[in-house]
């Protein structure tokens, strides 16, 4: 995004104006003494109030205008992204929000396998359809979901902060920065530098997340936009769930001002033959697989293929990207119980013809989910 960057050229013409005013004052001293200093105490009063309106205008971010005609307006943009990494156990979800060449915000989770006899809370649907895809003796979690235990287990380990603590670090250590002030942050700090750089964010994994913000913060694959007040004091929540059937799972995040829902960004896994999955193929990851021909996806990563599936089956003229897209589009600005208004209109299948280009029978669940997140 651009800045209105017109400072510049108000404070070139305030000192041409000046400079005129100079050159009529040498002439009119002859003459006039009193009326020459009212004219220039004027148009001196007048480049300062250009200069000042400019300066206004320098503050200002342009609002963002996508190329899809079914995406929101907005001066906030999330960004959503699953940074592989070599041997990885877990995989992580981060959505950042940017407004103008600013980070105003980062939402992270990460997913990982973990014994069934741990008492961790699994993903929806892990005793449907979705759990036949996983190792036996094995759930798929999200640690913010078992942070209180997965912190506890961190902390016997050593750790003296909480994975909650070490997110919230990372968020607080970006906002307010430029990705480049951010990006050259880590090329110039070492590991245990940049560790001790972001207060509350103790795990040794800090420099890898941080790495991932930047990364996401520039990927515009997944975007989302709306329009907030004031950028900066933007807040986020965050939920998993299971809006469509038994076979995936939901992860979404809400940008949130006060009670309005500024922009939202979501996607569902799967396991999937013949797709791109979520990591790496050799990834200790895959390790939690059932079949290893069978991986776990995304479907935004895998649109096409998904959406080809969705026309197959059910003869679907609109990608599943689209259906997304279209759905954070109108969600965007509203308040929950606006949203829930919109959902007490479903049509018997669910599609709600209010929220347009969005053609999935799930529609309403989608929009609960939404609903269910603005209200935690």
């Amino acid at each position: 995004m651009k800045k209105f960057n017109i400072a510049s050229l108000m404070l070139a013409t305030a000192l041409v104006l000046s400079a005129c005013g100079n050159t009529a004052d040498n002439e009119a001293d002859k003459k006039e003494d009193t009326k020459v200093e009212e004219s220039a105490e004027n148009k001196d009063d007048k480049a300062t109030d250009n200069k000042e309106e400019a300066d206004k205008e320098e503050e200002k971010v342009e609002e963002v205008k996508p190329e899809n005609a079914e995406q929101a307006e907005g001066n906030v943009i999330l960004h959503r992204g699953y940074p592989k990494s070599e041997g990885a156990r877990s995989f992580p979800r981060i959505v950042v929000a940017t407004s103008g060449d600013k980070i105003v915000g980062v939402s992270i989770d990460e997913y990982q396998y973990a014994g069934a006899d741990k008492g961790y809370e699994a993903v929806a649907n892990s005793d449907k359809g979705f759990g036949e895809g996983t190792a036996e003796g094995k759930v798929l979690i999200s640690k913010m979901d078992n942070e209180e235990q997965y912190s506890s287990e961190m902390k016997e380990a050593g750790s003296p902060t909480s994975l909650k603590e070490t997110y919230e670090g990372i968020s607080q250590f970006v906002k307010g920065k430029t990705i480049e002030e951010v990006e050259t942050f880590l090329k110039d700090k070492s590991e245990d530098e940049i560790i001790e750089a972001v207060t509350g964010a103790t795990f040794k994994s800090t420099p890898a997340l941080l790495n991932y913000v930047t990364a996401v913060a520039r990927d515009d694959q997944f975007v989302s936009v709306g329009h907030a007040e004031n950028p900066e004091d933007i807040t986020f929540k965050a939920i998993t769930g299971a809006p469509h059937g038994e076979k995936s799972f939901a992860d979404c995040v809400l940008a949130m001002e006060g009670d309005k829902i500024i922009a939202a960004s979501f996607d569902e896994f799967q396991y999937m033959e013949d797709a791109e999955g979520i990591t790496n193929a050799e990834d200790d990851f895959t390790q939690g697989y059932a079949d290893s021909n069978k991986v776990l996806v995304s479907k935004l990563e895998n649109n096409d293929k998904y959406s080809a599936l969705m026309t197959e089956k059910a003869q679907s003229t609109v990608s599943i990207k689209d259906n997304f897209e279209a759905i954070e589009k109108f969600i965007s600005g509203k308040t929950a119980a606006e949203i829930e208004e919109a959902i007490a209109a479903k049509n018997e299948d669910g599609t709600i013809d209010s929220v347009t280009g969005a053609t999935l029978k799930d529609t309403a669940n989608y929009l609960q989910l939404i609903v269910d997140a603005a209200k935690k």
